[in-house]
């Protein structure tokens, strides 16, 4: 059984995201960035030359392009985290602290990419 004291649900974190996106201006829930969030992270054409030739190394010249987007890791470009349906926010790096039963919204800091 779910203690509801420490239940909140996918509609409580969406409504308290739009609240602290308001608060904190310059970020967006994941739901309200126009064309969703492929532009945030890197393509290949934007890795570092190392990060390219390293994969040009193990997959060849004319595969490495597919196999980092089949294999690869694509960071993202901009400050991303959580706000839980209890209305507190957790980085990338922390949401394996989030609670159990405590629902998420994605935001990500998309004034940064001006």
């Amino acid at each position: 059984m779910i203690d509801s004291n420490e239940y909140y649900s996918p509609e409580q974190a969406a409504e308290l995201a739009i609240k602290w996106c308001k608060e904190n201006q310059g970020w967006q829930r994941i739901c309200d960035i126009e064309g969703g969030s492929d532009h945030l992270y890197l393509i290949w054409d934007e890795l570092p030359k190392k990060v390219r030739k390293s994969w040009e190394d193990d997959y060849g010249r004319y595969s490495a392009k597919s196999a980092w987007l089949e294999f690869g890791r694509a960071e993202c470009k901009v400050p991303r985290g959580f706000v839980t349906g209890k209305g507190e926010f957790y980085s990338w790096e922390d949401q394996n602290k989030i609670p159990a039963f405590h629902n998420i919204m994605m935001v990500f800091k998309t004034d940064e990419l001006r």
